[in-house]
């Protein structure tokens, strides 16, 4: 369980709040989680958790399974290696109760890039799932009003019954396999679906992974698309060795875009990773699949035929967004 909380860390980005008046909780999309958010906080598409743009801060919420709380509050209790190694240094640590569950809420900072952030880490258990929030803004506009926003907003959050239905606030549109199923929104603009019926190891897991970028990525990938999309791929950390063996044009389902095949290892296996990407006007719809090279057809066949599914939707999508079929 340390490389996940390990793996967790690595994800999160620094990007605040201020004051405002706290709004109706939100439901976080695909997601456990529930948050008040105050005026000028925001969801973030980027990432589950929210923002303040103005004060370039977040609140990072990732979900674990129930049985890693114990696990990961010790790592918090102990200020671990795992912590250490980014550079999170924890200064006081609390167990508390939130939304009737156990809890645990860490105060600290971190050194980002020579910079150094506020941090706050909870923990909430519940029997379904484990939330880690991770909050942290610029020391530099660390001012006492301020902090006390990003701790209200952190006591605000709850664990919901259920996920929440992630399908009608999607840029896109998507489909399943008999063998692929939607299992979570990883943020407001990225799908993960995975294998039912898989039984081996949690770290091997066979993936696909939907995604479209934001509209401030107008420009992404328009002067050489292919050194793009390779970089994009190259940019992988879930797979070591990753090594492009092809990159050419083609079908994705009723689109022309680029697709990208490459292997490497994930977790000590060799696998097999598919990406496609699809420019519109002002953005990208990608598609990365990962599965066992041991079965490399079948599951090309599987992401060919997922990636095929996706499209934009049109009535969610940004001015001139809209594919390219040329």
């Amino acid at each position: 369980m340390r490389s996940s909380l390990k793996l967790i860390l690595v994800w999160l980005a620094l990007a605040v709040l201020p004051a405002g008046a706290i709004a109706a909780p939100v439901h976080l999309v695909g997601s456990y989680a529930t948050i008040d958010l105050p005026d000028g906080f925001e969801e973030s598409r980027q990432f589950t958790g929210v923002a303040w743009p103005d004060g370039l801060a977040t609140i990072q919420v990732t979900e674990l399974p129930a049985n890693a709380f114990g696990t990961v509050a010790n790592d918090m209790r102990a200020n671990s290696d795992v912590l250490a190694k980014k550079k999170i240094l924890l200064d006081t640590i609390k167990d508390i109760q939130q939304g009737g569950h156990k809890a645990m809420i860490g105060r600290g900072r971190q050194q980002l890039e020579g910079q150094w952030v506020e941090k706050w880490m909870l923990l909430i258990g519940a029997p379904q799932v484990a939330l880690l929030v991770t909050a942290q803004m610029p020391t530099l506009l660390a001012q006492p009003d301020r902090m006390a926003k990003i701790e209200a907003v952190l006591a605000s959050i709850r664990i919901a019954a259920k996920r929440s239905n992630p399908g009608t606030n999607l840029p896109f549109t998507m489909g399943e396999t008999e063998r692929f199923r939607f299992q979570r929104a990883l943020s407001a603009s990225t799908v993960l679906l995975t294998e039912p019926a898989y039984t081996g190891e949690t770290n091997r897991q066979p993936m696909f992974v939907v995604s479209a970028s934001d509209a401030t990525h107008c420009d992404d990938g328009k002067d050489d698309p292919h050194a793009f999309a390779n970089r994009a791929l190259a940019s992988l950390r879930r797979v070591q060795d990753l090594a492009i063996t092809t990159t050419y044009d083609g079908p994705i389902g009723n689109d022309t875009g680029i697709i990208n095949e490459a292997t490497g290892a994930m977790a000590g296996q060799q696998v097999i990773v598919v990406q496609t990407l699809r420019f519109g006007d002002c953005g990208y719809l990608r598609t990365i699949g990962i599965g066992p090279a041991a079965d490399a057809a079948a599951y090309r066949g599987e992401f060919t035929a997922l990636a095929a599914q996706v499209g934009w939707k049109p009535e969610l999508t940004p001015k001139n967004q809209q594919p390219n079929n040329q």
